[in-house]
C-alpha cells in the first residue's frame, strides 16, 4: 500500500519540533532501560494479518511478540491512514506499520516485519493461462481498492484496457464473486483470501459445493514487503532486535502455523460428510 508522504515545510516547524520532542522522550526511557508502552498506529483492518475486531491478528501478534523481548508492549490505535501519518508527526504516535522506505521522513525503519503476496486468483475448472498481467486483459478482474494505482504502471495500462475491470473496498466480496463465478480473476494477497473464504463458509455465505472448488495462484505480482517506522531510534533497534529473537527460537513459526491453521478448513472438513479438506488455493508455495 504505497502512499506518498509531502516533506514537512517550515509552516510546520513547531510540529516537527513537538515530533522530534517525542521521539527523544521515547528514546531517553530506553536507554535508560525502562520497558515502554509504544503507540502504534494501524490504518486497516487486514484479516488475517490485522483483526480489529479481536485486535490480533499475524502482524500485531508479530508486533508484540518482538516489542516483548525488550520489555515493551503496544497501544494499538486504528486510523485512518493519512491520521496515522499525522498523528506520527505530531508525536502522538510512537511508530506506524506496513511502510516501506521513503514514504516517511525523520522516522526509523525497521528490517522487513511483514510480506504480503499479491496473486491473479481463478478457478481450475476455467482453465486460464495466465502468465503475466497482459494476460488479465479479457477477463472479469475484480480488485481490491486502489489497486490500479498500487500496482505499477503495467497493471494500471491493462485497467484501462479492460471495460470487466472493477474494484471492491470489501474484499470479502472478492472471494464471494469468484465462487459464485460473477468474476473470472481475483486480484488479492494470498492469505486475505484463504481467510474470507474460511470465514465465508462459516457465515454460511458459501457452501460445501462452492469450497470444492479449486482455486489456482497465478504468480504474476513480485512479493511486497513492509516495514514498521518509529519515531525512536532506540526502540526501532529494540524491535529489530526482538524480531531476530522470535525468528530464531522459532516463535515466528509457531505464530505462522497458527494463523494458518485460522485459514485452514482442516478442522470443518473432519467434522463434515461431504467436504474434504481442499488444498485452498493451488501454486501456494512462494
Amino acid at each position: 500500500m504505497a502512499h506518498n508522504l509531502n516533506k514537512p515545510n517550515s509552516s510546520v516547524a513547531r510540529s516537527n519540533n513537538r515530533y522530534i520532542l517525542m521521539g527523544l522522550l521515547t528514546l531517553c526511557g530506553a536507554q535508560l532501560g525502562q520497558a515502554a508502552e509504544i503507540k502504534i498506529g494501524v490504518s486497516l483492518s487486514i484479516p488475517p494479518y490485522v483483526i480489529q475486531a479481536t485486535n490480533s491478528g499475524l502482524e500485531l501478534e508479530l508486533l508484540n511478540q518482538a516489542l516483548a523481548v525488550k520489555g515493551h508492549t503496544a497501544s494499538i490505535h486504528y486510523l485512518p491512514l493519512a491520521r496515522t501519518f499525522h498523528e506520527l508527526r505530531e508525536g502522538k504516535l510512537d511508530g506506524i506499520i506496513n511502510i516501506k522506505d521513503g514514504m516517511l521522513d525523520n522516522v526509523f525503519y525497521s528490517n522487513v516485519a511483514i510480506t504480503y503476496q499479491n496473486c491473479a486468483i481463478s478457478l481450475e475448472a476455467n482453465h486460464f493461462n495466465i502468465n503475466n498481467i497482459d494476460d488479465l486483459k479479457n477477463k472479469q478482474v475484480v480488485s481490491f481498492q486502489r489497486a490500479s494505482s498500487l500496482l505499477g504502471e503495467e497493471f494500471a495500462k491493462m485497467v484501462k484496457a479492460n471495460s470487466g475491470y472493477q474494484e471492491q473496498a470489501r474484499q470479502v466480496q472478492q472471494v464471494y464473486m469468484l465462487m459464485k463465478h460473477r468474476a473470472d480473476v481475483v486480484v488479492m494477497d494470498k492469505n486475505i483470501f484463504k481467510y474470507y473464504l474460511k470465514q465465508a463458509y462459516l457465515e454460511g455465505k458459501l457452501t460445501e459445493k462452492d469450497l470444492k472448488q479449486q482455486a489456482i495462484c497465478h504468480q504474476i505480482f513480485p512479493p511486497t514487503e513492509y516495514k514498521f517506522a518509529f519515531l525512536s531510534e532506540q526502540i526501532r533497534d529494540d524491535f529489530n532486535a526482538g524480531l531476530k529473537q522470535i525468528t530464531q527460537d522459532g516463535s515466528l513459526v509457531a505464530l505462522q502455523e497458527k494463523y494458518r491453521r485460522l485459514m485452514s478448513l482442516e478442522n470443518e472438513a473432519e467434522a463434515s460428510t461431504k467436504l474434504t479438506e481442499p488444498k485452498i488455493i493451488k501454486n501456494d508455495s512462494y
